[in-house]
């Protein structure tokens, strides 16, 4: 008696299975459909709330809550556009802002008291009036940056570059801007009494009329800098480098170590003035 020939694999697949399978592809069909769609419907809500927010920030009359608020919110939503925006006058004390993207943002009479933007990026923008105190700016992106009569008393911006910035009247008691650069900046009447500035960059600076009292500028460069009228007492500015012979013999002469100074500076500054200085 003979077998019953063996079915073919595409006998083997039934109408149930094949229905089954069509209904799966639809199926996920769909779902991809729906994924997509409400990826769309998200960047729109995002969209939707950063504008909404952007129009709270910029809107007269907001009251200032709900402005630093909308601020913030942008800030953690990776807002990069500044420039049209209105920051006067936020109140953003201890703001945590460390590496965001400020370009070209005005913080016009902003309160920054302890705020940190260690590595944040403030080029070509504005904090004119800005209070700063305490503030950490450490490597912070300050290039031509308008900082007229900004306060930033024991702020710590070791490593800030802040090249051809706008820093009139700028005051920095005791603030530790060590390594910062300094270079083709306007810093006249500006305050570093008591300042850490070791191995600041300053070559090119205007520092007419400038305060650097009780600063420690050991190592700071101020190749070509205008240093007319600049106070430098009890500063160890003989720790300087890229001073002219000139400009030596002038703080030599206006600026030695006075009774207040302390024993080790007045030591310093005697073992430096036993060599002659060079010819001009």
């Amino acid at each position: 008696m003979s077998e019953n020939p063996r079915p073919s694999p595409s006998r083997a697949l039934s109408w149930p299975a094949v229905a089954t399978a069509v209904i799966v592809l639809a199926g996920l069909a769909v779902l991809t459909v729906n994924v997509r769609l409400t990826a769309t419907l998200l960047r729109e809500q995002r969209s939707a709330t950063r504008e909404r927010e952007f129009w709270t920030l910029c809107q007269p009359g907001t009251a200032p809550a709900a402005r630093e608020a909308a601020f913030r919110a942008l800030v953690a939503g990776d807002h990069r556009e500044w420039r049209s925006a209105d920051l006067t006058g936020l109140n953003l004390a201890g703001a945590a802002l460390p590496g965001a993207d400020l370009m070209f943002a005005r913080f016009l009479r902003t309160s920054l008291v302890g705020a940190d933007l260690t590595g944040a990026k403030l080029g070509g923008g504005s904090l004119e009036l800005a209070d700063l105190t305490r503030a950490k700016l450490a490597n912070t992106n300050l290039v031509e940056t308008r900082l007229l009569q900004a306060v930033v008393r024991e702020a710590a911006g070791r490593g800030a570059v802040m090249r051809a910035s706008m820093m009139q009247q700028l005051e920095a008691e005791r603030a530790d801007f060590s390594v910062a650069d300094f270079s083709d900046a306007d810093l006249m009447m500006a305050n570093f009494t008591g300042a850490k500035l070791i191995g600041a960059t300053f070559t090119g600076a205007k520092l007419e009329s400038a305060n650097f009292r009780g600063a420690n500028v050991s190592l700071a460069r101020f190749d070509g800098a205008d240093l007319t009228d600049a106070d430098f007492t009890n500063a160890n500015w003989w720790s300087a480098r890229g001073l002219t012979t000139k400009q030596l013999a002038t703080l030599r002469k206006k600026f030695p170590p006075n009774a207040a100074a302390t024993p080790a500076l007045k030591e310093e500054f005697a073992r430096w003035a036993e060599v002659p200085l060079p010819a001009p």
